[in-house]
């Protein structure tokens, strides 16, 4: 099972957000880790996190809890299993105001953009794709330069799951939760060759 914990950043830094395009502050960064740490510690007691070598925060041996956790302008979200390894998760505010097309023709794959129009370029398909690519990403953690428009979701429409493969990543699989007002996608390396979407714990 893969949990997951859904939260307002104004109930998370117990305030009052300025709805603006600005960064979070420094110290606003440094509570949602501290958070982050807080929450793991409940599954594992003892857990400390470390860093790869390129970047990617992991539990220190001899633990191997898997988890991540991403912020959008609005929502947090944070992502954690002991059961699966390589985990990424992205969370994406349906309102974000974003050049849609502009990124659509640098990032998308032909396939996932031909998609796009064909659903007479729907936000929610495309925030699907964009959460897709980076939970991937960040679930492989290994800092590779990527050029987007060569990972292929192959998101679908009302599909919640499926599957990414590509040659310098692996294989992956992802499942969507679509909020009301944001988008969250899970990846995690997939072992063996089933499709089959993990069971997912959501807690608000």
């Amino acid at each position: 099972m893969i949990y997951i914990e859904y939260h307002s950043l104004q109930h998370l830094l117990h305030r009052e957000l300025v709805q603006a395009k600005s960064r979070l502050s420094v110290q606003d960064r440094q509570f949602i880790r501290d958070y982050r740490l807080m929450r793991l510690q409940n599954s594992v007691y003892d857990l400390e996190i470390e860093m790869t070598a390129q970047g990617k925060p992991i539990a220190k041996p001899p633990h191997h809890l898997a988890f991540n956790h991403s912020h959008s302008q609005a929502h947090y979200a944070l992502a954690y299993s002991d059961g699966i390894s390589d985990l990424g998760i992205d969370i994406e505010d349906l309102d974000r105001d974003v050049r849609m097309h502009a990124l659509a023709k640098k990032s998308f794959h032909p396939d996932e953009y031909q998609m796009w129009q064909r659903l007479d370029y729907c936000r929610e398909f495309w925030f699907k794709v964009w959460t897709i690519k980076e939970a991937v990403l960040k679930a492989h953690g290994l800092g590779i330069r990527l050029n987007l428009n060569t990972l292929n979701t192959h998101a679908h429409p009302t599909w919640g799951f499926g599957r990414v493969m590509h040659p310098q990543l692996g294989v992956f699989m992802y499942q969507h939760i679509c909020l009301a007002k944001s988008i969250v996608t899970v990846a995690y390396r997939q072992d063996g060759h089933h499709l089959q979407p993990i069971q997912l714990g959501l807690y608000a």
